[in-house]
This record gives C-alpha cells, sequence and structure tokens, in this order.
C-alpha cells in the first residue's frame, strides 16, 4: 500500500469514525484472528470468496454513516461507558462530516419550508451554524 492509499484511508477514518484507533485495533485483532485459524476448505471455494452481508451489518453501517453525518457517536451518546464519548456523544459532539451531511442530512434540512430564506443555505453553512 502506497503512502497516498495510506493517507487517503487515514483521512476516511477520522472523518467518518469519531474513534479510528479503536476501530483499527478491533479490525486488526479480528483479522488476526481469522489469520490465525485456518478455515475448513468448503467445496468451490476460491480466492475471492465473501461472507454474505448481514442486513443487521448493513443497518449498523448506516447508523455508524448517519451518526458522522450529524456529529455524533455511533453510541450515539447512550453508552456511559464508551470509551469514545463517555456517553456525551449525541449530535452535534463533534464536527459533522460535511460530505455525510451534504448526502444524509441536507436534502431533509432543505425540504423543510423556512421563514425568512427563499435560497437554501449551503451545506457548508449549515454545518457551520449559519442556519441549522
Amino acid at each position: 500500500m502506497s503512502d497516498s492509499e495510506l493517507a487517503m484511508l487515514e483521512s476516511l477514518l477520522v472523518r467518518v469514525l469519531p474513534d479510528p484507533m479503536g476501530f483499527l485495533e478491533r479490525a486488526t485483532s479480528e483479522l488476526a484472528g481469522r489469520l490465525t485459524t485456518p478455515a475448513a476448505p468448503t467445496p468451490g471455494a476460491t480466492l475471492f470468496d465473501v461472507e454474505p452481508v448481514r442486513d443487521d451489518q448493513v443497518l449498523a453501517d448506516q447508523v455508524v454513516l448517519l451518526a458522522g453525518a450529524l456529529g455524533a457517536c455511533d453510541c450515539w451518546g447512550q453508552d456511559p461507558g464508551c470509551p469514545a464519548c463517555s456517553g456525551a456523544g449525541r449530535p452535534g459532539w463533534v464536527e459533522p462530516d460535511p460530505d455525510l451531511y451534504r448526502e444524509y442530512v441536507e436534502p431533509a434540512v432543505l425540504r423543510r419550508p423556512t421563514e425568512h430564506a427563499t435560497d437554501p443555505a449551503p451545506a457548508d453553512q449549515l454545518i457551520s451554524g449559519g442556519r441549522a
């Protein structure tokens, strides 16, 4: 992996995850466990066989993305024992990710009727406190 690829991965993890180091430690531990435990060969297995993604995992991933869009911890501030936020990670806990905000939050905000403005504010103004 090149330095630029690592930099891009680091940038993504820092933007999307409230605790990128914790995520990396969990992922590394899981990968190490899988690599040290040989799997039984399955008929028709190839190098590219992948476990199907479970519906609950897709939903959990979407919850994490929405938390990033709203500047919340992935526990949503509901877990006092959370190592990332200690239960303080409600929306607005950190600066929302601008790209995730534009994708998930801004469309809903722009659909709301406004009393004073006829022109919707761009996402950068909404995130920085211009209107939202």
